[in-house]
């Protein structure tokens, strides 16, 4: 069964390298890159090509047992139902996804975070034919990185007054930078915007406290520092695919 799926996935890539050309030069390309996660997937959701760092998040797989199988027979429930809806926005929108932060969280409980981009491959009459995914690993701020010094007072603050109405332009200030120099130290050394990141410390306050407390929804909002439980569900279901009491009831921390 796992060749079987091979074959058709090669038989299928292949279809696209020659309706694409560039493609499969692209392939090449991020074929060894470290850094980010490149997959191709029909747009019934099944894999057609991974890179090897696709591979390396997965370890319990080989590269002939992801090659056909959609995001449900790779990953847990909970990430294979957001990577699902998300290629389904696209699809149905027919526009492309550029730097979504993305969270996910592992089995041991760790979570993850990742600047995701996907693309619709499209051809000449506009049919779709391929969705192309693109994910960076967001590696945790380190201090010892000789930009982290003009940034540490910025960063300091997003990391221990989330819950507060920090704006940026503040934030800018208080680091002797200019907004636009702020913005450019930023993203150069995390590869997110200040406001992302902010964003990223909110949002992974809140699914602590939904693995771990029984607080309302609408509480853990306000304690994380979202305006109201509206803004704050729509902005968690977008980074991690989940609303926040399916998120809870998918991950909850076990007595």
């Amino acid at each position: 069964m796992v060749k079987k799926h091979k074959n058709h996935s090669e038989n299928r890539l292949q279809s696209l390298y020659d309706c694409f050309p560039a493609l499969k030069i692209m392939v090449e390309m991020f074929s060894t890159l470290d850094d980010i996660n490149l997959c191709i997937k029909d747009v019934e959701g099944h894999y057609l090509c991974v890179n090897d760092a696709f591979l390396r998040s997965v370890p319990r797989f080989r590269r002939e047992e992801v090659l056909g199988k959609t995001a449900f027979e790779i990953y847990s429930e909970n990430l294979a139902i957001g990577y699902q809806h998300q290629d389904q926005q696209l699809l149905s929108k027919g526009e492309n996804l550029n730097d979504q932060l993305e969270m996910i969280t592992n089995p041991d409980g760790s979570l993850g975070w990742y600047l995701t981009n996907k693309y619709l491959l499209i051809d000449q009459e506009k049919k779709v034919h391929a969705i192309i995914g693109m994910s960076r690993d967001l590696h945790a701020v380190s201090t010892k990185d000789p930009r982290y010094a003009k940034l540490a007072v910025a960063l300091r603050k997003i990391q221990t007054c989330y819950n507060e109405p920090l704006r940026i332009q503040e934030l800018a200030d208080e680091t002797g930078l200019s907004m636009s120099q702020f913005e450019r130290l930023m993203h150069s050394m995390i590869q997110i915007t200040p406001r992302q990141y902010l964003t990223r410390q909110r949002v992974e306050a809140a699914a602590l406290l939904l693995r771990n407390t029984d607080k309302k929804v609408v509480d853990i909002a306000l304690d994380c520092g979202f305006s109201d439980q509206a803004s704050f569900s729509k902005q968690f279901k977008k980074i991690t695919g989940l609303p926040p009491l399916k998120y809870r009831s998918m991950n909850r921390i076990q007595e």
